[in-house]
């Protein structure tokens, strides 16, 4: 208790003592820039722009500097509690703690093979299929613009209209539409497609589809041309309905053997106690020995 107290009043002083160095308003507001300054440069320092695509990529709007700074303040949280603790109660410092420190650093890491590299890894592909699955709809209800089924907008105003419908490709259809009107329509197309990886599995079609309907003149030749590209339109839909399926099969496999394992692992263990639970009985016995 008297440690606790010794404890309390040198915060106490610490603190009466920032307070008297910073007693001015300028003074005071100038100190705190300059600790939020070096606090967001330590940040700024071990987030890196691999961490920052990381989570873009996984649809995470958090900066990278705030998961970094969130990853070591928990560990030095930690650390110090511990530390505080064994102080209080007299105990001696234990090793343990700094090691569970570094696990915290370790299962936070962003490397694709620990648990939330994993998770980014997973959400990454997640967003992935959403955003694919957003695309092909987008193509649909430009064929049914194109095809006057429901009327006709131009493609500036069609990407303007369609974009609130959908969340993960909503900011690109703004800004193709706004290319679209002050630099044109081929060129925001470009744009919009460069945007996707080149190895994307059907972006390259799409770029065909719009690049190659936008340039025709005739409405009728655009829409014989639109059927023509039908099948290939529903060719990318099924695929993608297969891929997502796939998707949510891999994960619901995980889920399903989950609970076999954990049986399996229960019988053995049992077995085990029930083996240890007769050679206790039968200590004296040879056969045991």
């Amino acid at each position: 208790m008297d440690r606790l107290l010794v404890l309390i009043a040198v915060f106490g002083v610490v603190y009466l003592a920032i307070l008297v160095f910073v007693s001015s308003s300028t003074k005071q507001e100038r100190y705190l820039q300059r600790l939020e300054l070096r606090w967001n440069n330590f940040g700024n320092r071990k987030g890196n722009e691999r961490l920052q695509q990381l989570l873009h990529n996984g649809g995470l709007s958090i900066s990278a500097r705030k998961v970094t700074m969130f990853r070591y303040a928990a560990a030095f949280f930690y650390l110090t509690m511990q530390v505080l603790g064994d102080y209080i109660r007299h105990d001696v410092f234990s090793g343990y703690d700094v090691l569970v420190s570094c696990l915290i650093l370790f299962i936070t890491s962003p490397s694709r093979f620990l648990p939330f590299g994993w998770l980014l890894a997973w959400l990454h592909q997640k967003t992935k299929i959403q955003k694919d699955g957003e695309l092909i709809s987008f193509i649909r209800l430009y064929e049914n613009n194109r095809l006057r089924r429901h009327g006709y907008m131009q493609f500036g105003a069609f990407c303007a209209g369609t974009a609130a419908h959908f969340q993960y490709i909503r900011q690109d259809l703004y800004e193709l539409s706004e290319r679209a009107i002050d630099e044109g329509v081929e060129r925001a197309i470009e744009e919009f497609c460069a945007k996707f990886p080149e190895n994307h599995a059907f972006i390259n079609d799409i770029r065909s589809i719009l690049l190659a309907t936008e340039g025709m003149d005739d409405d009728a030749e655009a829409a014989r041309y639109l059927r023509e590209q039908g099948k290939i339109i529903s060719k990318i839909s099924s695929d993608q309905y297969l891929k997502k399926w796939s998707f949510i099969g891999d994960i619901s496999s995980i889920i399903t053997v989950i609970p076999s394992i954990a049986t399996f692992l229960m019988i053995v263990s049992l077995a085990m106690q029930y083996i240890m639970l007769i050679k206790g009985n039968f200590n004296g016995i040879a056969l045991f020995q």
